[in-house]
């Protein structure tokens, strides 16, 4: 039998592709924008969808094994007005969180048995580490008995765009989370301890998070840091993933030979990237591109030449691990504009990244 997931705030689907190409079996999807409703009806034809996250039911949705969801983050972002989790969109939050309770009420805390959270790395500083704290807490009132977090960096898990995302995961199964290895998303070693709900520690953890690792969404690292839960909140850092490899941002962008995401011009030359809406004072990345943002233009790109122009909804796609022309065509067979599917991808998330999440808990919720 297929372990089974459930998708909040589901966008196109990047976090969906990770789980299905892990093979689970997705239960329900959870979006309100009807363009991305339309890019979903089309390849998850059969699955039942809800359009307004607060006005679905946890006991009425299928229960699921793993409950996915990256709820918006613009209150959370150092690029926006860090509002916060009372900020009216990242708030939405505790509509994932009175779901997954709805849901447990009505199994008799069976589903979920695990949750994902998927967000922006400022999360772990807004409000200096409060909101983050509120988060791990939330999370354990639900019934989360192990909680593990990971900031991980797209540009390790082989596509060339420079996205960082932070990953929590929240085992509410206590059979699965006997299972967890010491650091359940490994970066080359971890730690982990029991989660116990303390003001204290909640207080400790916002502290040693600020003092061990610069963390903002504008930070330039090669270094994935992964973090646990423990009784005395330490956070740990580590050195790069075995997922680290060699990137050329021309095996990304069609050559004039091919447009296939894979085939590599002869003999590659530099391509330089820069996001559009700071002109020259943007950051240039070579052989990789910024983070793909909603709120902003595609980013652009220069070859050796100083040929420049702006990227391509389809190589936007393959920047998140995403099937070529997956926002192209809706349900109905109509084609999206461009601008329309920028933003579907500057939202969405690295599929790559997702699967890999999807197989290390894969690991504790079968039974071997």
């Amino acid at each position: 039998m297929k372990l089974t997931y459930g998708s909040l705030f589901s966008g196109v689907g990047g976090f969906d592709l990770g789980f299905d190409q892990e093979s689970y079996e997705c239960v329900f999807q959870v979006e309100w924008d009807k363009s991305c409703q339309k890019i979903l009806n089309r390849h998850w034809p059969e699955v039942p969808k809800w359009l307004d996250v607060q006005e679905v039911n946890g006991a009425e949705i299928p229960p699921c094994d793993v409950l996915t969801f990256g709820s918006p983050c613009q209150d959370l972002s150092v690029a926006g007005k860090r509002a916060g989790l009372e900020g009216d969109r990242s708030s939405m939050f505790y509509e994932a969180t009175r779901i997954i309770q709805e849901m447990r009420n009505a199994t008799k805390s069976i589903y979920p048995r695990i949750v994902v959270w998927e967000n922006v790395p400022g999360a772990i500083t807004s409000n200096n580490g409060a909101d983050f704290g509120q988060v791990l807490d939330t999370l354990a009132e639900c019934g989360a008995v192990d909680i593990h977090w990971s900031i991980l960096d797209a540009q390790y898990f082989g596509v060339p765009q420079r996205r960082r995302r932070i990953f929590v995961v929240a085992i509410f199964d206590t059979s699965a989370a006997a299972r967890c290895p010491d650091t359940l998303l490994p970066v080359t070693e971890g730690s982990r301890g029991d989660f116990k709900k303390s003001r204290t520690a909640r207080q400790n953890l916002a502290r040693t998070i600020n003092e061990s690792t610069n963390t903002s969404d504008e930070q330039t690292s090669l270094t994935p840091v992964a973090y646990s839960i423990r009784e005395d909140a330490k956070a740990n850092t580590f050195s790069a993933t075995e997922t680290d490899t060699a990137l050329c941002l021309n095996g990304l962008i069609p050559s004039p030979q091919s447009h296939h995401a894979q085939i590599f011009i002869a003999e590659p030359q530099p391509i330089y990237s820069f996001d559009t809406q700071f002109g020259s004072n943007a950051a240039v990345f070579e052989n990789q591109t910024p983070t793909l943002k909603a709120s902003q233009q595609a980013p652009s790109i220069a070859n050796i030449d100083l040929s420049v122009r702006r990227l391509t909804p389809l190589e936007c796609e393959r920047l998140q691990g995403w099937p070529d022309d997956h926002t192209r065509w809706t349900a109905n067979g109509e084609e999206q504009a461009d601008t329309v599917r920028l933003k579907q991808c500057g939202n969405g998330v690295a599929t790559p990244v997702a699967k890999w999440v999807a197989k290390h808990i894969k690991k504790i919720l079968e039974i071997t």
